[in-house]
């Protein structure tokens, strides 16, 4: 597991998966939330996959909270 990816296949997962409002990618909630990994924009909470995905999406919100993927 590198920095910057959190890869849910090399631990327990949890019930509540989301999807990275940046890239697409399935995401454990509660490793995004121990990693750090989940940030708030209007009134919703969104999980990423690693830090370039959460970076990417607090520069711009707006563009990927319209994009209408799915927030945990």
């Amino acid at each position: 597991m590198t920095d910057e990816t959190v890869n849910t296949a090399e631990v327990e997962t949890s019930d509540e998966i989301g999807t990275d409002p940046v890239c697409g990618m399935p995401v454990d909630v509660e490793i995004a939330r121990e990693s750090d990994l989940v940030s708030e924009y209007a009134d919703r909470q969104y999980a990423f996959c690693g830090r370039a995905c959460r970076d990417r999406f607090l520069a711009e919100p707006i563009a990927y909270a319209i994009a209408g993927r799915d927030a945990p």
